[in-house]
């Protein structure tokens, strides 16, 4: 294996194993705290699961006290397989105007997060997403976050799409009309700026945020596990339960 070969696996290994240690043990440690699901998720009781029927969560997911899903602007919030949604996390659809005419109110699609210009003249970091419901002339748009995707504490989301395999650290800011595809991470304190696109692979950080690598196509595989584990983790030790490995 070339040198450039095995240092980019060894730096991805280390950015793998440095997003696995970050996930903590909930302040809620009671099975009363949560509601345990026929498809196996445990959703603390402190959750707001806002529109609770635009909201789908497909199996053996974990939904930690004092997130908020938005389900109640009319479009659905899908979430996958084995996620992990950390504590304070919001999670809202992305909201655009159906009439292209400025004239009319709703239609500045810029009203989520947006860079604003210090006193200095440099850019300054995003201010969070504005989870408003959308009002006559707007419309939400259908949001899909895939499986094996861990959402760290304290997140915003308010993006197109999520793909599977993506690992979100904590204090991030996912701005609207955003869109993050399969097998990436996000490092903690990282603002995606509206409208950007993070393709396959990507290690992104900053405010704004900006891709600094590429991953392995190795990591995956490594970013699936680390879901798998975090839910076996917490009905194990939390619950006290044997979390099983089957599908």
């Amino acid at each position: 294996v070339p040198d450039s070969t095995h240092r980019r696996r060894l730096d991805s290994a280390l950015v793998l194993q440095a997003s696995f240690t970050t996930t903590k043990m909930p302040s809620s440690q009671s099975e009363s705290d949560y509601i345990r699901t026929t498809t196996q998720n445990y959703i603390s009781r402190s959750a707001n699961l806002l529109g609770a029927s635009n909201v789908r969560i497909k199996g053996k997911s974990i939904v930690q006290p004092n997130v908020t899903i938005h389900g109640d602007y009319g479009a659905s919030v899908h979430i996958g397989r084995y996620c992990y949604i950390d504590e304070g996390v919001v999670i809202a659809p992305t909201v655009v105007p159906i009439s292209s005419d400025p004239m009319l109110p709703g239609d500045n699609i810029g009203s989520g997060s947006s860079s604003t210009q210090a006193d200095d003249g440099q850019s300054s970091s995003p201010s969070s997403p504005t989870t408003t419901p959308p009002s006559s002339n707007q419309k939400a748009i259908h949001l899909q976050i895939g499986s094996y995707t861990h959402i760290g504490s304290n997140t915003q989301v308010q993006s197109l799409s999520i793909g599977s395999s993506v690992h979100i650290g904590s204090n991030c800011i996912i701005s609207p009309r955003s869109k993050i595809y399969d097998c990436c991470i996000i490092e903690d304190n990282t603002v995606i700026p509206p409208d950007m696109i993070v393709p396959p692979f990507s290690r992104v950080r900053g405010s704004p945020g900006r891709i600094v690598g590429s991953l392995p196509e190795c990591c995956g595989g490594e970013l699936l596990e680390g879901c798998v584990d975090d839910y076996a983790v917490f009905v194990r030790r939390v619950l006290g339960k044997d979390a099983g490995n089957g599908d």
